[in-house]
């Protein structure tokens, strides 16, 4: 059971309760640590790095004049470490379309996500990693891992799978991809990638 990932999305979806209202936010989680980029620029960018030290107890460093191309590292708790930066906007503002996503949602959405990720096999899995994207329409759920051969991609594959139903696989050149669904409906995408 990956324990420790369940317990690093259940922090992050506790960080997001505490900060109030933030930009989209693309999330990489390991059982170590998170990434958290924020999708925005100008001021708005830095109004949610605000929130996010204010709610970690953390100051950002790295910031130029009026820009906040800064990055924000924070403990959060049981050796989880959170490194935040800004990445500029991506679909939503280029299309200009209202966003339909909240920050609330995401911590929702994380919550939804825990009894998988703890039914995940952390000896078969040891390196995954959750990536959980707010395109500020909705939101992209994919686990990513690796396996050491060619031989392990199926067994890796199938070991991901766990928890989710309709799990489909497909060989790429850089080993598989798939996807499958969690009981909520929610669409989980997978990557295996196999090491040289």
């Amino acid at each position: 059971m990956s324990l420790s990932l369940a317990r690093c999305v259940e922090a992050v979806a506790r960080l997001l309760d505490s900060c109030g209202p933030l930009e989209p936010v693309r999330l990489c989680m390991s059982a170590r640590d998170v990434q958290a980029e924020v999708c925005a620029g100008g001021p708005a960018a830095s109004q949610s790095m605000a929130r996010l030290s204010a709610a970690t107890g953390s100051e950002g460093c790295g910031r130029a004049g009026d820009r906040d191309d800064g990055v924000l590292t924070a403990d959060l708790e049981d050796g989880l470490v959170l490194v935040a930066a800004v990445d500029p906007p991506r679909r939503r503002t280029a299309l200009g379309r209202p966003r339909a996503t909240s920050t609330s949602a995401a911590a929702g959405l994380l919550r939804t996500l825990v009894p998988w990720t703890a039914s995940l096999d952390q000896e078969l899995l040891p390196d995954v990693q959750l990536w959980v994207e707010d395109h500020g329409e909705d939101f992209t759920v994919r686990l990513v891992m690796s396996a050491a051969s060619e031989d392990e991609l199926d067994r890796v594959a199938a070991a991901a799978g766990t928890g989710l139903g309709r799990v489909r696989t497909w060989r790429t050149d850089s080993g598989l991809d798939g996807q499958g669904s969690l009981p909520c409906g929610r669409t989980v995408q997978l990557g295996v990638v196999r090491l040289p």
